[in-house]
């Protein structure tokens, strides 16, 4: 949860570009969860997947673990361990699959 408020930060500034995050946690109780949100103020949607129905789905096997997802449900970038979300790479590398993303689709 250490990253959650630079997801908020990404969150914030991309959310108009049809950007989402959600947090998926496997690890503390739901309760700690609610708390750490509300103390945050985050906005973005959290998910306490204690069946790990949603990690075994995407494949997680250790956490954190981030995934970027396409508007058609496709894994297209994922990493594991910590990240500063609100750095520049990250913002870049956002941006390049919104910018990819806004390509007609081939029919």
């Amino acid at each position: 949860m250490r990253e959650f408020p630079s997801l908020e930060r990404l969150y914030q500034q991309f959310q108009k570009n049809d950007f989402v995050v959600l947090a998926v946690n496997i690890a503390e109780p739901p309760d700690q969860v609610r708390n750490y949100v509300l103390k945050h103020k985050l906005t973005f949607p959290a998910l306490v997947d204690t069946s790990s129905s949603v990690a075994n789905l995407y494949g997680v096997r250790a956490t954190p673990t981030r995934l970027l997802i396409n508007r058609d449900g496709k894994v297209v970038a994922g990493s594991i361990g910590p990240r500063d979300w609100a750095g520049d790479d990250a913002q870049r590398l956002i941006g390049i699959l919104l910018d990819a993303g806004k390509t007609p689709r081939k029919r």
